[in-house]
């Protein structure tokens, strides 16, 4: 057997060959983990903050056409005319397309819940001699929450007429509801708006999906001689907003100068907060909100009293009665 042994020659260019591919792949490599650890969670989380206030404007719209709705049934009824019911269509996106390669889509899911949000009025009126009860009632929340993942994430809703932002450390209303008290001539005229809404659907992704809604009803009630307390119960996951809302209208109407507050914690979490509106000594109104840790809602408990010092004029109570779709495959009430 022959062995045949040759010599190795070393070649300088084979190893300045191999040590600039090495070079560019590491710089290669530099370059891309700049991009996906500081460029890309910078620009996705600016795209998600900017996609959370498109979709506040959008649901701000959705307010907009369901008042607009409302308005056009009130002129029907002052003339004399039947009211002819048309559908508003409202374009809300749900979510965010991610970088191609570099990051996910940010999924978004819309929802009505026709279950939800409930809200009570109650209080008592004199008419002719007798004391009568008076009850309502309305349901309807439309909910779109988005699992941001570089941004806060956040939830927006449309409930009795409000636009609320809740995220994980605060709620606010940022469109307000039918909630007006007056002082008139040392008497109190109280006026407040239930929506109820009907239908069913639920969507989720990044598309920009189309929400149809059309007011089939509308109920408006003038009561004079109230002679009791009006109470107004709701119960939502979004009760801090309410209370804010309430609490905040009431003082600056009413001008309160002084209340008693109160709120109970147990680990950090927030058990009850309470507020009591008072002027010359005289409580006005109390607002509470008691959370539920089992159910994750909060009951908003709210009470206006009528005093001597300012005592209820005219309670205008207004029922509107919507239906809602969203997505292609929903369910509507017929009519």
């Amino acid at each position: 057997m022959r062995i045949i042994v040759r010599d190795l020659r070393r070649d300088e260019e084979g190893v300045a060959s191999t040590v600039g591919t090495i070079m560019a792949l590491l710089v290669f490599l530099t370059f891309l983990s700049l991009i996906v650890n500081q460029y890309v969670p910078v620009w996705m989380k600016d795209s998600e903050s900017a996609h959370m206030n498109s979709a506040l404007g959008q649901f701000g719209s959705l307010k907009g056409a369901i008042d607009l709705q409302v308005l056009a049934a009130q002129m029907a009824q002052s003339v004399g005319l039947n009211y002819i019911p048309v559908t508003s269509s409202n374009a809300i996106t749900l979510g965010l397309d991610g970088v191609p390669i570099f990051s996910a889509p940010t999924l978004g899911e819309m929802a009505v819940s026709p279950d939800a949000g409930g809200w009570t009025v109650t209080f008592y009126y004199d008419i002719r001699g007798v004391t009568t009860k008076v009850t309502e009632a309305a349901n309807g929340t439309i909910d779109l929450n988005v699992g941001n993942r570089y941004f806060i994430p956040q939830q927006i809703a449309y409930e009795n007429g409000a636009v609320i932002k809740a995220q994980i450390d605060g709620q606010t209303i940022r469109a307000q509801p039918v909630f007006e008290p007056v002082k008139v001539n040392n008497t109190l005229d109280f006026t407040f708006q239930l929506i109820s809404l009907y239908g069913r659907g639920s969507v989720t992704g990044t598309t920009t999906e189309v929400v149809n809604t059309k007011l089939f009803g509308l109920d408006r009630q003038d009561y004079e001689d109230v002679t009791s307390t009006v109470w107004i119960n709701h119960t939502s996951r979004y009760g801090l907003a309410w209370y804010n809302f309430f609490n905040a209208t009431l003082a600056r109407s009413l001008t309160v100068t002084s209340g008693t507050y109160q709120r109970a914690l147990s680990q950090g979490a927030l058990l009850y907060i309470e507020f009591i509106g008072r002027v010359s000594g005289t409580d006005l109104y109390k607002v509470r909100a008691d959370y539920s840790p089992s159910a994750s809602r909060y009951l908003v408990t709210l009470e206006i009293y009528n005093t001597g010092l300012l005592p209820l004029g005219v309670f205008r109570l207004q029922h509107a009665y919507v239906t809602v779709g969203v997505g292609e495959a929903t369910e509507e009430l017929p009519l």
